[in-house]
């Protein structure tokens, strides 16, 4: 009696956690975002982008700078659009080497490839907008 009452514990707590997970991987997204709620997420995304990339030219402090290509990196990710997701990946991946150079101390090349970042991230919103 004592077995059976383990294997039923068991396998209803095996079951709780199996509906419960894809619940909780799903947390964050946003199903079905809307036409104008993606070309808000863009006008985010470019003005954080833009906004690292003030603080990097005009020599603010590494704290910042760094928080700042963090949050332009969050906002690019909050943008769900099936059609830009190859180019949001490249995207995203200039900004990570814009961040390791400028982590490194290559001020320089990470201001050129800010620079790329931000003319990419434009070059997503058109792409959606021609697309």
């Amino acid at each position: 009696m004592a077995l059976l009452k383990k294997v039923v514990i068991a396998l209803f707590v095996s079951t709780a956690m199996l509906a419960t997970a894809p619940s909780a991987i799903a947390a964050g997204k946003i199903e079905n975002q809307s036409p104008e709620a993606v070309l808000g997420a863009f006008d985010v995304a470019i003005s954080s982008v833009e906004a690292a990339q003030t603080a990097l030219e005009s020599g603010a402090d590494k704290d910042e700078v760094l928080a700042k290509m963090k949050e332009a990196k969050q906002n690019l990710n909050r943008i769900e659009s099936a059609v830009i997701n190859r180019e949001k990946e490249r995207a995203n991946g200039l900004l990570k080497k814009s961040r390791s150079a400028f982590r490194k101390g290559n001020i320089e090349d990470a201001k050129t490839l800010m620079a790329e970042t931000v003319a990419k991230f434009i070059f997503l919103k058109q792409l959606y907008l021609n697309f």
